[in-house]
């Protein structure tokens, strides 16, 4: 009987402790070989890659208006490598597609009219002033034509500016 008492011991005791054995395994992320058949094993390694939103404006030459009158131009290159939303406006007109250039000296009494208009190059109509939305993940090649009509002999002398403002948002 005591044989019998011994051997129920032992057993029970190596029970428990192949339970804590397995329990540990389970504990280390299951067994080592849970991924392998007899033809072999596998494991799978993501691999990712973030590119952030960049974009990059170049050129647009300062404007000089001549006090004869006529049309000046400038131009300028988008590249982003995402869609974006282009917003356009003056300093002196906002999103107002009436323009002037003002007397710096004199802002609010002097003032010659200009407009000014933008065409992205192979697009058939100009680009609207305020909002609008483009497709980047490319280079887009803009042209700024300012027009302005001649000064009359009585204009106030000096010098009348105006900015031309680009943003670029995502």
């Amino acid at each position: 009987m005591n044989k019998l008492l011994q051997a129920s011991l032992v057993a029970t005791l190596l029970g428990a402790g192949s339970t804590a054995v397995l329990a540990d395994e389970a504990d280390r992320g299951g067994d080592k070989w849970s991924n392998c058949t007899s033809l072999g094993c596998q494991k799978d390694i993501p691999i990712k890659l973030n590119v952030p939103k960049k974009c990059e404006i170049k050129g647009g030459s300062p404007i000089v208006l001549s006090h004869e009158g006529g049309n000046k131009s400038s131009g300028y290159t988008i590249t982003t490598n995402t869609p974006y939303v282009l917003n356009l406006e003056t300093e002196n007109a906002g999103t107002n597609p009436t323009t002037y250039v003002k007397l710096m000296a004199d802002s609010t009494t002097y003032k010659v009219f200009t407009s000014i208009t933008t065409n992205k190059v192979g697009s058939a109509s100009p680009i609207p002033w305020g909002n609008t939305n483009h497709d980047g993940v490319s280079t887009d090649s803009y042209n700024v034509i300012v027009n302005n009509a001649a000064v009359s002999a009585s204009q106030r002398a000096g010098d009348y500016t105006d900015t031309y403002k680009i943003k670029v948002f995502y």
